[in-house]
């Protein structure tokens, strides 16, 4: 390596650190810079002391003339370039074709949706039930409560998915659902009861789960609010409705029903036991 490439290596590392963008390096590259440079003036200025003094020409007194050199600065005014003026383009106007509607009444909504959002109502065309009840119950004449032996429903018809019963009777009648003893009055659910422990007593639900209902807890108990029941006679009325509903006037819309009558055993004050001999 020559002297030529040394020297311009160290200029130019010299350069990249006095012009570091790093502030330390910065500062002590500069603060080395300075203090090598403070070491070569305190070396070399008293040489240069001792050799001036020993020369007899810097003895002779030198005339000092000091120049005065006046300068005047001229501060430039900067000249403000025209700001460039902001233009807006309007947006193109798109022309759309009115919307005309094609028929001129609105679309009428479904029965289904109409009819899931609303009450539960009967349906127009009526479906045929396959009912069987006993049309006759033997009681003791003296007897004031019954329970009503199970009974079955049914239809085939796919629409037929919810019924809705109405049970009555005649004058002095009272019927008892679920539990005996205590109301079951629902209003809201899939299983409805309205009337309980009354003259009238309506249930509504699924078809098969309706008939559940009539047979639970051994079945509908019948009770009079005064003498016997014997002679009196019950009316079951089965309607096919859109959702569970217990609507007192939806009961003459009834296709298919039963009518049950309750008759007294044959006995009286002249029926005399007969004995029998145990084998």
């Amino acid at each position: 390596m020559s002297m030529d490439e040394l020297i311009d290596r160290l200029r130019y590392r010299f350069n990249d650190y006095w012009h570091s963008e790093k502030r330390s390096v910065k500062i002590i590259s500069r603060l080395l810079a300075f203090t090598l440079f403070a070491a070569v003036i305190s070396t070399i200025a008293p040489t240069l002391a001792d050799e001036l003094s020993s020369d007899p020409q810097m003895l002779e007194p030198v005339v000092q003339v000091q120049e005065s050199t006046t300068v005047t600065i001229t501060p430039e005014t900067p000249t403000a370039s025209p700001s460039p003026t902001a233009s807006f383009t309007p947006e193109p106007v798109i022309s759309r074709p009115p919307v005309t509607q094609s028929s001129e009444s609105p679309l009428a909504e479904s029965s289904d949706s109409a009819t899931a959002e609303g009450p539960g109502l009967p349906l127009e065309i009526q479906p045929k039930y396959v009912v069987k009840v006993p049309t006759t119950g033997a009681i003791d004449p003296r007897a004031t409560t019954y329970f009503l032996p199970h009974i079955y429903a049914a239809t085939s018809d796919p629409k037929g998915e919810y019924t809705m019963v109405c049970i009555n009777g005649t004058s002095g009648m009272k019927f008892d659902a679920l539990q005996k003893g205590a109301p079951n009055n629902a209003i809201e659910g899939n299983e409805l009861i309205f009337g309980d422990q009354t003259g009238l007593v309506i249930l509504s639900a699924e078809t098969n789960r309706l008939i559940n209902l009539i047979n639970s807890y051994n079945g509908l108990f019948i009770s009079t609010w005064s003498g016997g029941l014997s002679g009196r006679s019950l009316t079951l009325r089965f309607i096919a409705v859109t959702k569970p509903v217990t609507d007192p006037t939806y009961c003459s819309a009834a296709k298919s029903g039963a009518v049950m009558t309750l008759r007294p055993l044959g006995l009286d004050l002249s029926t005399v036991k007969g004995g029998g001999t145990l084998k």
